[in-house]
C-alpha cells in the first residue's frame, strides 16, 4: 500500500472501531439502565431499536451521498455529530430523553460504513485484504465494549462511557479534517466494453445477497444485545466472585475477540478462493455454533460463542468483496447504503423482539430465534452460490 491508502486504512480502522463502541456501549449497562430508570429487557431493547433503526435506515441516502459528495467529508460528518451528542448523554435525566439522544448518534453513525466501504472500494487496490483489515479494526470495537463499558460503567457510572467514547470521536474527526477528500474517476467501468456494469451483475442475485445479509443482520442485533446479559446469567465460576454485569461483559469480550481472526482469515482468502463458497461455509458453520449457545453453559457457552463470533465476523469481509464485484464503480455508495440499510435497519427488529421474548420465555429463547435465522441466511447464501456458478459455466 502506498501512503494514501495508508492514511485511508488509519482513518477507516480507527472510525470502524469507534463505530461500534457507540452502537455497542448500551447492552453491557442494562442492568444498570433497569436500575437507573425503573424499566425492563423489552424497553431498553425498545432503545436498541431506536439506535439501530436510525443507524441503518440512514445508511440508504447516506451510501447516495457517498456517491456524489465524497465519502470522506460523510466519515467527518459521523465522528463530529456523534461525538457531541455522545458528549450530551451526560444530562439525560429520563429514558425518553436518552432513547432520543441514542436516536441521534446512531442517525450520524449511519453515514459511516457506506462512506468508508465505498472509499475501500475504490481506493484502494487490494480490496479483500483492506476490508479484512477494516473488519478486524470492528471486530475489536464490538469485542472490547462489552468489557470496557461494564468495567466503567459499574466503576463510574453509566454515563461516563458514552462521554468517554464521545470525545475520541472528536478528536478522530480532527484527524480526519487533515486526509483530503478523494477524487476517485467514478466513469471509468468494471467491464471490458466500458459499459460500467460488472459481467456478473444480476438484479436477481442482488435480491437474493441482500436477503442473506438482512438473515445476518437480525442475528446481529439480536445476539449482541442480549449476549453480556446472556452470559452473565449462564456462566458460573466456582468460587470468582464477579457482579453479572462485569462477568457477563468480560465473557463476551473474551468470545467476540475472536471475530477478529474470523475477519483477518476471511479478507485474506476472499481475494484467493471463491467468494460465494467461502460466504456459505461461513454461515453453515455459524448456525451449529450458535445452536450451540442457545442449549449450552459455563465453558461450552463461552467455546460456542467464540467459534459463533469466528464464523460470523468473517462473512462482513466477504460481504463487502462481493458487493464490490456486483456492482458498477458508479454505485457502490449506494450499493453499501443498501445493504447497510437491510442488515442494520431491518436487522434492528431482533432487538426488540428478542426483548420480548427474553420477557416472556428467558434470554435463551433468544438464540433458538437467532439459528432460525442463520438457517434462513444459509438457504439465500446457497442459492446465490447455485446461480453464480451455473453462470460461470
Amino acid at each position: 500500500m502506498n501512503q494514501e491508502e495508508k492514511r485511508i486504512i488509519t482513518l477507516t480502522t480507527a472510525s470502524h472501531s469507534l463505530v461500534h463502541l457507540f452502537e455497542g456501549v448500551l447492552p453491557p449497562l442494562i442492568p444498570l439502565l433497569m436500575l437507573e430508570f425503573a424499566t425492563d429487557y423489552f424497553h431498553l431493547g425498545l432503545v436498541v431499536t431506536i439506535f439501530s433503526y436510525a443507524f441503518g435506515i440512514g445508511s440508504l441516502p447516506a451510501g447516495y451521498l457517498a456517491d456524489r459528495i465524497g465519502p470522506r467529508r460523510l466519515i467527518t460528518l459521523f465522528l463530529f455529530g456523534a461525538g457531541i451528542l455522545a458528549i450530551g448523554i451526560w444530562s439525560a435525566t429520563s429514558l425518553v430523553n436518552y432513547s432520543i439522544l441514542m436516536g441521534g448518534i446512531g442517525l450520524f453513525c449511519s453515514t459511516y460504513h457506506p462512506a468508508s466501504n465505498t472509499l475501500i472500494s475504490l481506493a484502494v487496490r487490494e480490496k479483500g485484504k483492506a476490508f479484512g483489515i477494516h473488519g478486524i479494526a470492528g471486530s475489536l470495537g464490538i469485542a472490547s465494549v462489552p468489557l470496557l463499558s461494564a468495567w466503567i460503567g459499574s466503576a463510574l457510572g453509566w454515563r461516563i462511557p458514552h462521554v468517554l467514547y464521545g470525545f475520541i470521536g472528536i478528536l478522530a474527526g480532527f484527524y480526519s479534517l487533515t486526509i483530503p477528500r478523494q477524487l476517485e474517476d467514478r466513469k471509468k467501468g468494471d467491464a471490458p466494453d466500458g459499459s460500467g456494469v460488472p459481467l456478473i451483475f444480476s438484479y436477481f442475485n442482488l435480491i437474493v445477497f441482500f436477503l442473506s445479509a438482512m438473515s445476518l443482520g437480525l442475528t446481529y442485533k439480536g445476539i449482541m444485545t442480549f449476549l453480556p446479559a446472556y452470559m452473565g446469567e449462564s456462566i458460573h465460576f466456582g468460587g470468582l466472585q464477579l457482579s453479572k454485569v462485569a462477568l457477563g461483559g468480560a465473557m463476551a469480550t473474551l468470545a467476540l475477540l475472536s471475530g477478529t481472526l474470523g475477519q483477518y482469515v476471511a479478507g485474506r482468502a476472499v481475494d484467493r478462493l471463491p467468494a460465494e463458497r467461502l460466504y456459505l461455509g461461513a454461515i453453515l458453520l455459524g448456525t451449529v455454533f450458535v445452536f450451540l449457545m442457545s442449549v449450552s453453559e459455563n465453558m461450552i457457552l463461552v467455546l460456542s460463542a467464540v467459534m459463533y463470533a469466528f464464523f460470523y465476523f468473517s462473512t462482513q469481509p466477504i460481504q463487502n468483496y462481493l458487493l464490490s464485484i456486483y456492482l458498477p464503480k458508479n454505485r457502490h455508495g449506494l450499493g453499501y447504503g443498501i445493504h447497510f440499510c437491510i442488515t442494520f435497519g431491518i436487522g434492528s427488529a431482533a432487538a426488540v423482539v428478542s426483548g420480548y421474548l427474553a420477557d416472556h420465555y428467558g434470554l435463551r429463547s433468544v438464540f433458538y430465534a437467532m439459528t432460525l435465522c442463520f438457517m434462513l441466511s444459509a438457504v439465500m447464501a446457497f442459492t446465490l452460490l447455485i446461480r453464480v456458478s451455473r453462470r460461470q459455466h
